[in-house]
């Protein structure tokens, strides 16, 4: 079974790509961009998709693992299914798929404050 890229903390809400929410300091409001107090699937995807491209730093529509601080080589090759050493889009929101699903602890479909603070070992709504 191939591993979660478990850079939840990392990348989903601490890396500081384009805020659409209104407080981007709080890294959750950033990704709930409904303001319902939850991050649903599409919500997560979408700010999948603007970290994997915010992390490409040199625009070539790779992630490589110099892109990705903290992220250590077993769980980049966890995440690198064709294994041509870098991250497409696909292989890089695959993997944070899995992540939101084991984050999802209730099975609801959506993320609470909680179940973000949990997976990313942040307590007190910190990012």
């Amino acid at each position: 079974m191939r591993k979660p890229f478990k850079i939840f903390a990392v990348l989903c809400f601490i890396l500081a790509a384009p805020a659409v929410a209104q407080d981007a300091g709080d890294p959750f409001a950033v990704s709930d961009r409904n303001s319902d107090g939850f991050i649903d699937r599409g919500e997560f995807h979408q700010r999948m998709i603007e970290v994997y491209f915010f992390a490409d730093r040199n625009r070539d529509g790779r992630l490589m693992p110099g892109d990705l601080p903290g992220v250590t080589p077993e769980v980049f090759a966890g995440a690198d299914r064709n294994r041509d050493g870098a991250l497409s889009l696909a292989e890089f929101t695959e993997a944070r798929a899995v992540d939101f699903k084991q984050a999802d602890r209730d099975g609801d479909g959506q993320l609470s404050r909680a179940e973000v603070e949990a997976a990313s070992g942040v307590a007190g709504g910190g990012g």
